[in-house]
């Protein structure tokens, strides 16, 4: 349990986090994340000139994928942004403004529409990924980069990857109390892991 509360240590919560291009939803606003993909977000956002939403990021998202896989959201390594400038990923007349938004993103080293693994550090999935028209999912497991004059990042350290021992571990945790007292209580899951975040914080 204990290296489990320091994984979510190493993130930071985004209310705290401070960028012109970037505003949460308020469900959010509470979730700790990894820093470094929000300073990615952020000078994605900044270079496309775009504003964008952070919609989802650990409350609310199920600890594994469409596809079975255990999900970068739980451990605070992946976002979801459903608006741009205000307006809905999946709004056509918006399409020019999601695009330049995801090319500056595969600018700062994100593979485009791959399914985050171990070899996939730092991902964006967007139009053309099952599941992913309507919003942008960025997700990255490096916690420790430097961003060069010319808006590269480059690494320096890289977390567990999400099929480490240590990241299943959280979701399986996450997953299996928040399903356990969700059922005893009648509440969902993610407010009971919203609630477990809260008590972990009580508990430092």
């Amino acid at each position: 349990m204990k290296k489990l509360i320091q994984l979510l240590e190493a993130n930071i919560q985004i209310s705290s986090f401070s960028c012109g291009n970037v505003k949460v939803d308020g469900d959010s606003s509470g979730d700790k994340v990894n820093e470094n993909l929000l300073k990615d977000v952020c000078k994605a956002a900044k270079n496309a000139n775009v504003r964008v939403t952070i919609t989802t990021a650990i409350s609310g998202h199920a600890a594994e994928t469409a596809s079975g896989n255990a999900s970068r959201h739980p451990s605070g390594n992946a976002v979801d942004l459903s608006l741009v400038n205000e307006t809905p990923v999946k709004t056509p007349a918006n399409r020019g403004n999601v695009d330049n938004f995801v090319n500056q993103l595969v600018i700062l080293g994100y593979t485009k529409n791959s399914e985050p693994n171990s070899s996939v550090p730092k991902s964006v999935l967007t139009f053309g990924f099952p599941g992913h028209d309507n919003h942008v999912h960025v997700s990255n497991i490096e916690q420790s980069s430097t961003t060069s004059s010319s808006g590269t990042t480059s690494s320096s350290g890289t977390a567990s990857a999400e099929d480490s021992p240590e990241s299943i571990s959280t979701n399986i945790l996450n997953s299996f109390i928040g399903d356990t007292f969700g059922k005893a209580l009648g509440l969902k899951e993610q407010r009971v892991n919203k609630e477990i975040s809260k008590i972990k914080n009580l508990l430092k």
